[in-house]
């Protein structure tokens, strides 16, 4: 895989905007740079979302974000940190993840300052682990039919995490109410809402 690169130009619009806090992270002048760190993971996470795994191969560009691990409003001394960047749906970056730090084996502040180790995150990092050694996301299409099944491997605690933390259950039971063409299953995207209704369906469980 080619190495990331950025041109002197690119340097300093990255220092400029790390020296204006998170929200420069918006600005028109980083496009640029944007493209490259998109593209460099887009090719690296081989067209797939680093925490559910699907693929968005051929997807509209628009749909597909570069996710900060640490959220850049947490960690701006690495909001161009390569290791804290990669690539995500919108399902899993902004209806779940977002700034959400409990992903995270201690508090953000009590970490030291090298804070780009695998154990140090409880879910799988994109950057720092292996996806298929924890988890398995198997795939079977016939015709327009798609069915997906997750398979935690070896009892592997981050595979478990992962697929409890991004509700990957719900994207399999999906799947098979579409190949029998029943409903698809409406997500609950209202935080709160999504809290309380996750709270109902263990309490059936139990």
């Amino acid at each position: 895989m080619a190495r990331l690169t950025f041109t002197a130009a690119d340097i300093t619009k990255m220092k400029l905007s790390s020296g204006l806090g998170h929200l420069s992270w918006s600005n028109a002048r980083l496009e640029t740079v944007k493209r490259k760190i998109k593209d460099h993971h887009l090719e690296r996470q081989e067209d797939c979302c680093c925490y559910c795994n699907r693929n968005f191969y051929g997807e509209f560009r628009m749909v597909i974000d570069i996710e900060h691990i640490i959220p850049k409003s947490e960690c701006l001394p690495h909001i161009f940190t390569q290791k804290n960047l990669s690539v995500a749906c919108k399902r899993c970056n902004m209806n779940i993840k977002k700034a959400d730090l409990r992903f995270l084996t201690t508090a953000l502040n009590l970490l030291p300052n090298r804070l780009f180790k695998s154990k140090y995150y409880k879910f799988i990092h994109p950057n720092l682990d292996n996806y298929d050694s924890h988890l398995m996301l198997y795939s079977v299409q016939q015709g327009r039919k798609k069915l997906i099944k997750y398979n935690v491997v070896n009892e592997s605690a981050k595979g478990k995490f992962t697929f409890e933390y991004f509700k990957l259950r719900r994207l399999e039971l999906n799947s098979f109410d579409l190949a029998q063409d029943a409903t698809e299953r409406v997500e609950v995207n209202e935080p709160d809402i999504g809290v309380q209704f996750d709270h109902l369906v263990s309490l059936l469980n139990s």
